[in-house]
C-alpha cells in the first residue's frame, strides 16, 4: 500500500475513535447529570477538533495540544472498537488510536483554568458540530479506502461491444422523434369528444364507419369495398384464410416479407418464388411459369409494389400493367400489399394496380408507417363479394376491431395531421437512406445495393461466399444488428442482408455501418 495513504488512514482512524469517545462522554454525562448541570471543557475539545481538521491527528478529548501523542509510524491495524462500524467495514490500513496520556489531575487543572459550564444550547450545538465532523472524516476514510481497493482489483476486460446501446438495422419501425405524439394526443381527445358512443362501442367487423368512408374516398371506391382491420397483417391473414386452401399455388416475390412466407406455409400453400429485379418482380419469368409446360395456375400472387420489404424495390409502371394483364389472362388474384406507398421521398409516384383492375386486385395498406406502429390499424380494399366474405370471417374472429384506435386514426386523418406526419417521416427517411448509401459506399465498397426511393429498407448483397450467419454473430459482438437475407427466402440469400434505416438517425447509421464493416473484415 502507498505509505502516504497508509499514514492518512491511520490519522483518520484516530480521529474517528476520538470523536466516538467524545460523543459517548456527552451521552453519559447527559444521562447522569442532565443538560443544565453538566460541566464540560468546551474550548479544549473545540481546539482538538479544529486541530484534527487542519494540522493532523487530534489529541484525545480533554488533552492539551502540547500533550498530543504523535502518529505511530508505520501504522498498525487498529483494535476493534466503535470506529469499526462507522468506517463501514474492517479498517484495512488504519493505525491504532493514540493512548489517552493525560491524567485525571491534569484534566482537572486544565478545566479549572477559567472554563465555565456550557448552557444546554451550547452543548447541543457542539454535539451537532462534533457529529458532522465525524461524518466528514468517515467519508474521507471511505474514499481513501476505496482508492486502495481500486489498486488491488484489476480492471475488468473491455466489453466486446462498443459502449452505448446496440444500433439496430433490424426492426422496420420509425423512431420516436418522427412520430407526431402531440397530434395523436389531440386526435384522441377529439375522438372521445365528438363521438364517445362510436369510439367506445364494440362496433362491427367492417371497422369504424367514419374511417371506412375516409379510406374509400381516398381510393375513389364505394365504402362497401373497404374493411378496416387491426393492422395490415390482420388484413393479410383474413385474405389468405378466405382465398388459400392447402395445396393451392401462390406466387411470391424472391425475397419477400418473412411473415408472408410463414402465414402461407401454415395454410399449406405451394409457393412459387419469382426473382425480384431492380424494377420489381420478373414478369417475364412469371409469364414463363404460367405458360410453360407445367402450366402453373396460382390462386394468388402476393406483390409489395412500393419500396418492397425487404428489398426496397419499386414495381415499375410497365410491370404493373404486365402483372394485371397476366392476372386477367390466367385467372388469379393480385394481392397488392402496399403499406409504404405514402413514404416516397424521390422519384415519380405510380398508380395502384387496384386502380387499373378493381375486380382482379385486392389492395391492403396500413397506418402503422404513416401514423405510428402502436396504433395497429390497417385495411383491405377489394371486390364487394370478397370484402363481404372477409367481414363474416372477421365477425367470427373478433366481433369487431378496435374502435378506439380507428376513431383516433380517423380524427388524425380528417384534421390534416396525417399529411404533416407523412412529410415529417418522408424527410427523415430521405436523410437516413442517403446516409446509409453513403456509409456503405465508403465503409463497405464490396456491398451491392439499390438505393430506394422511399420506405424503410435496403437490401445489401455481399460477395459470393460471404457467410452472413457468421457476419451476424460478429456484428452482434460489435453492437449492431440486422436481419439475414435467408430469412426472406425459401432458399438462398446466404450472402445478403436487410438493413432497416427507419429507426436510426444519420449519426447512428454512420457508426452502425462502421461496426458492420469491422465485423465483415473480421471474418
Amino acid at each position: 500500500m502507498d505509505p502516504d495513504i497508509a499514514t492518512t488512514l491511520g490519522d483518520l482512524e484516530r480521529k474517528l475513535v476520538e470523536l466516538e469517545r467524545a460523543l459517548t462522554a456527552i451521552g453519559e454525562r447527559e444521562q447522569a447529570t442532565g443538560d443544565s448541570e453538566q460541566p464540560f471543557q468546551s474550548r479544549l475539545v473545540d481546539e482538538a477538533v479544529e486541530a484534527a481538521r487542519v494540522d493532523g491527528p487530534a489529541a484525545p478529548v480533554g488533552e492539551a495540544p502540547s500533550q498530543r501523542t504523535p502518529a505511530p509510524s508505520p501504522p498498525v491495524p487498529p483494535p476493534a472498537g466503535p470506529a469499526y462500524g462507522r468506517a463501514g467495514g474492517a479498517l484495512g490500513a488504519g493505525a491504532r488510536p493514540a493512548p489517552e496520556t493525560t491524567s485525571p489531575a491534569a484534566r482537572r487543572e486544565q478545566a479549572g483554568a477559567g472554563e465555565r459550564t456550557p448552557t444546554p444550547d451550547e452543548l447541543l450545538r457542539f454535539r451537532e458540530r462534533l457529529e458532522r465532523t465525524a461524518r466528514e472524516l468517515t467519508q474521507e476514510y471511505d474514499a481513501l479506502l476505496g482508492r486502495v481497493r481500486e489498486r488491488a482489483v484489476p480492471p475488468p476486460p473491455p466489453p466486446s461491444a462498443p459502449a452505448g446501446r446496440t444500433i439496430s438495422f433490424a426492426r422496420g419501425a420509425p423512431s420516436l422523434d418522427i412520430v407526431d405524439v402531440e397530434g395523436l394526443r389531440e386526435a384522441a381527445v377529439r375522438a372521445f369528444d365528438s363521438d364517445p358512443g362510436g369510439t367506445t362501442a364494440y362496433g362491427t367487423s367492417i371497422g369504424y364507419p367514419r374511417l371506412r368512408a375516409w379510406i374509400a374516398d381516398r381510393h375513389g371506391v364505394a365504402p362497401e369495398r373497404v374493411l378496416v382491420t387491426n393492422g395490415s397483417m390482420q388484413a393479410d391473414a383474413f385474405l389468405f384464410e378466405h382465398l388459400v386452401r392447402p395445396g393451392d399455388e401462390v406466387v411470391v416475390e424472391r425475397p419477400t416479407y418473412d411473415r408472408t412466407l410463414l402465414s402461407l406455409r401454415q395454410r399449406g400453400a405451394r409457393l412459387s418464388a419469382i426473382d425480384l429485379q431492380s424494377d420489381g418482380i420478373d414478369t417475364e419469368a412469371l409469364g414463363r411459369l404460367l405458360g410453360g409446360g407445367r402450366g402453373a395456375r396460382p390462386r394468388l400472387a402476393h406483390i409489395i409494389p412500393n419500396f418492397q420489404n425487404p428489398a426496397g424495390r419499386t414495381l415499375s409502371m410497365a410491370k404493373r400493367r404486365e402483372l394485371v394483364a397476366l392476372a386477367s389472362q390466367y385467372g388469379f388474384i393480385v394481392f397488392e400489399d402496399d403499406p409504404y406507398v405514402a413514404l416516397r421521398f424521390s422519384g415519380e409516384s405510380l398508380p395502384t394496380m387496384l386502380s387499373m383492375d378493381p375486380e382482379r386486385v385486392v389492395y391492403a395498406s396500413s397506418f402503422s408507417k404513416t401514423v405510428c406502429p402502436g396504433i395497429r390499424v390497417g385495411y383491405l380494399v377489394g371486390p364487394v363479394d370478397v370484402i363481404d366474405a372477409i367481414a363474416t370471417l372477421a365477425t367470427n374472429t373478433y366481433i369487431s376491431p378496435s374502435m378506439v384506435s380507428q376513431a383516433i386514426v380517423y380524427e388524425f386523418c380528417a384534421s390534416g395531421a396525417i399529411e404533416r406526419s407523412i412529410e415529417t417521416v418522408r424527410s427523415a427517411l430521405a436523410q437516413r437512406a442517403a446516409a446509409l448509401a453513403g456509409a456503405l459506399r465508403r465503409e463497405l465498397p464490396e456491398a451491392q445495393f439499390v438505393t430506394p426511393e422511399g420506405g424503410y429498407f435496403m437490401w445489401v448483397t455481399l460477395p459470393a461466399g460471404t457467410d452472413v450467419h457468421r457476419l451476424q454473430s460478429a456484428a452482434t459482438e460489435r453492437g449492431v444488428s440486422f436481419v439475414k437475407g435467408s430469412d426472406f427466402m425459401l432458399d438462398g440469400g446466404e450472402s445478403s442482408l436487410r438493413l432497416a434505416y427507419s429507426g436510426v438517425t444519420p449519426s447512428q447509421i454512420e457508426e452502425g455501418v462502421a461496426r458492420l464493416a469491422a465485423a465483415y473484415r473480421s471474418l
